[in-house]
């Protein structure tokens, strides 16, 4: 009878202990620690999630420190654990933003273009158009305007007077 008793308590903690290793292998098994991809171009990124097991989502488009076509944020944060086949959230980076241009009409092209790079503001584009008003390599008008924002500027400077 003393045996019986024992042999069903062997059963029910081996059946417990078994269980538990079961369900630890189901949930734990075939976990990776999430990369950290801020800074990584999106391409890049993709590479590294797709080594891992992992898949990207990319959630969005913001404007960061980090360079244009990276990643600047990413949902879960790096160091996570978690199952692979799991997507990663990302924001990639439309690059700066600056919160005010400063207004560079009226002025000679080569001092706007000195004042623009001082601030780290690139220029997009620069059309140049005849002007009767405004002298040659003046800077008629800017886009975005002044005290908006914007990643880069774009420039209309004057060629000066057509001359017939």
């Amino acid at each position: 009878m003393l045996k019986k008793i024992l042999y069903i308590i062997i059963a029910i903690v081996g059946g417990f202990f078994s269980g538990y290793l079961l369900l630890t292998f189901i949930v734990l098994g075939g976990t990776t620690q999430v990369p950290d991809l801020i800074g990584k171009d999106i391409v890049v990124a993709n590479k590294i999630l797709r080594e891992k097991g992992l898949y990207i989502r990319i959630e969005g488009y913001e404007y960061s420190e980090t360079p244009t076509g990276t990643v600047s944020n990413q949902n879960p944060p790096a160091g996570t654990k978690i199952k692979s086949g799991r997507e990663i959230g990302v924001i990639v980076s439309k690059g700066l933003r600056f919160n005010i241009l400063p207004d560079v009409t009226g002025i000679n092209y080569e001092e706007a273009e000195k004042i623009l790079n001082e601030k780290g503001i690139p220029i997009e584009q620069i059309i140049y158009i005849h002007s009767e008003i405004y002298p040659e390599k003046t800077v008629i008008a800017q886009r975005p305007e002044p005290n908006e924002g914007g990643k880069s500027i774009k420039l209309l400077v004057s060629k000066g007077r057509r001359e017939d």
